[in-house]
């Protein structure tokens, strides 16, 4: 999930402890989101800046903030444009061609405003637009191949978004992916030869950490509201057959849950044939039942299944040409009727020890999941960072592989923000060791507390790369060093403390001094590494860096 201010949640725990009741409860009473009374909705306004919509949309403060990067929208947009032609710059000196992607907030494209509301009726959604549509053709303008997501988005509708939570769906994603691509093609990436097909393996229903909302609501206002059910896309290189599990676990190697109600076993032929499912899975619930569906008809039962008794099943259909399904729909599941594990919140039904597809002269098992890197070999050219939008959960990341039929590698990762996932991603070895040909930079326009120019100017410098050293130094809490007159470099910082977040850092040029605090993300702290590029600021002759514990600064040109 994008960066978000300390407003939009009251605590972690509150949220986790919300999650883990509705996960674990579903015999309690569940109200809808649109019946949610206006007085809850006053709650979530003055105790958590989120905000009750119409329809069951539910805003985030930060949806309706006028800002981005901690900045009015037009502020924002003059800042981030020349940044991003240096740091593409910066990019292309090692042949990395850098594709924009800005995700608007929902409230940008699907604004169901409770108008009664101040908050809500004093958002400016002309200038919202405004500002995306200058922002994407100020970056066009400047030669950096941007996608235009807001097009898509509003020709979408609802079926883009989700109503309890800031992300797009997998419809959206989807959508997002096409615009997207034409953007890489635009930029001169030719389509690869390594086709994927995008299957959806079944129907998902959202984590409630992934809609905090819903947490709020039952801390907040003592009210249960489901979560939204989604489908379930996967990517997967294409073949005369290819198959995908939805709603299971994730594979243990030799082992898969699937969860409850119904899980899918999705399969996508070339032609029209037989195909046969061979499943091997015990159960953990004694007097489970498992009926399995294809095209909506019962053709197995089993029923009486004793605890820890293991059945073997071998299940033919006709399946004809294109996407085909096997529905195994459970009679109980943790947290349905049974709670055997009433710590985790996972609505575990069978646990499969085999569970393959076969057909069309060839196989996919769906245990034992061959990684795209072992299978396609070696790192991608093309690569994607950015936040909880780019999850493997709404496929992003697979519809671009079946836009450009070419693997990519997704090192987005949640609450990543605007930067986090970049910083993160320039610093590490894999791409030190192998540069990507193109990068696509999925951005959240949401508020945040984002230190904009300071996050700027770190990922430029690592983007840049180590450089030759100008000076060090090191000390406890602080170091400083004298350069003679620099007008580009960049100052490096190593901590000794691995707690540390930030790092203070002081520029002294012939325009003054400025001050920059330079922040890691909690995913990066491993990294204990703080850059901040030097360009742009006059002739520098003195770097001062402070932080807790042990640090060394070093200057590099």
């Amino acid at each position: 999930m994008p960066a978000v201010t300390h407003r939009t949640f009251l605590s972690a725990l509150t949220v986790l402890s919300a999650a883990l009741l509705l996960s674990t409860s579903a015999r309690a009473a569940t109200t809808p989101a649109t019946a949610v009374p206006a007085s809850c909705g006053v709650t979530l306004d003055q105790k958590a800046w989120m905000f009750q919509g119409e329809q069951g949309f539910y805003y985030y403060g930060d949806e309706l903030s006028g800002r981005w990067m901690n900045r009015p929208w037009n502020e924002a947009r003059a800042a981030f444009v020349p940044a991003a032609v240096t740091l593409a710059a910066a990019l292309k000196t090692h042949g990395v061609t850098l594709v924009l992607a800005p995700v608007p907030p929902r409230s940008f494209a699907q604004p169901h405003l409770n108008l009664q509301n101040p908050t809500q009726k004093a958002f400016d959604l002309p200038g919202a637009q405004g500002f995306y549509r200058a922002l994407v053709s100020d970056l066009r303008a400047a030669g950096l191949p941007t996608a235009d997501l807001l097009a898509p988005a509003l020709a979408q509708g609802d079926a883009g978004v989700f109503r309890q939570d800031i992300h797009w769906t997998p419809e959206g994603a989807q959508a997002a992916a096409r615009a997207t691509a034409d953007a890489v093609r635009a930029a001169g990436q030719k389509a690869g030869s390594a086709p994927f097909v995008s299957l959806r393996a079944g129907t998902l229903t959202r984590q409630v950490q992934d809609q905090p909302v819903l947490g709020q609501i039952q801390t907040l206002c003592g009210l249960t509201v489901p979560p939204e059910t989604y489908s379930d896309y996967q990517a997967v290189p294409a073949a005369p057959l290819v198959a995908g599990a939805g709603n299971f676990g994730a594979s243990e190697g030799t082992v898969r849950w699937a969860f409850g109600p119904v899980a899918t076993v999705s399969f996508v032929t070339a032609s029209a044939g037989k195909v046969t499912v061979n499943a091997t899975f015990e159960t953990p619930i004694a007097g489970q039942s498992v009926e399995v569906l294809s095209g909506g008809k019962v053709i197995d039962t089993i029923s009486g299944l004793k605890r820890g008794e293991n059945v073997t099943r071998a299940w033919t259909v006709d399946a004809a040409a294109g996407q085909n399904s096997l529905d195994l729909r459970f009679a109980d599941y943790n947290g349905g009727q049974t709670s055997f594990a009433p710590g985790d919140g996972r609505p575990m039904a069978v646990i499969f020890k085999t569970l393959n597809v076969q057909g069309s002269g060839n196989s996919a098992d769906l245990i034992k999941l061959q990684a795209s890197g072992d299978l396609l070999g070696g790192a991608a050219d093309t690569v994607l960072v950015g936040a909880s939008s780019s999850l493997p959960s709404l496929n992003y990341a697979g519809f671009l592989q079946t836009e450009l039929s070419r693997r990519i590698d997704n090192v987005s990762f949640g609450g990543a923000g605007v930067f986090s996932s970049l910083k993160d991603y320039l610093l590490d070895e894999a791409y030190a060791l192998s540069k990507p040909g193109t990068l696509i930079w999925q951005i959240p326009l949401l508020g945040g507390d984002d230190t904009a120019e300071s996050d700027l100017r770190f990922v430029t410098a690592a983007a840049r790369g180590a450089g030759a050293e100008v000076s060090r130094a090191s000390g406890a809490g602080s170091a400083r060093v004298t350069v003679p007159g620099l007008t580009a470099g960049a100052a490096r910082v190593r901590v000794s403390d691995p707690a540390t977040r930030t790092v203070t850092i002081k520029v002294t040029s012939d325009r003054g001094t400025r001050e920059f605090r330079v922040t890691n993300s909690e995913r990066m702290t491993h990294r204990q590494e703080f850059l901040l590029d030097l360009s742009g600021l006059g002739t520098v002759t003195a770097v001062e860096a402070a932080a807790t514990g042990t640090l060394d600064l070093n200057v590099v040109k």
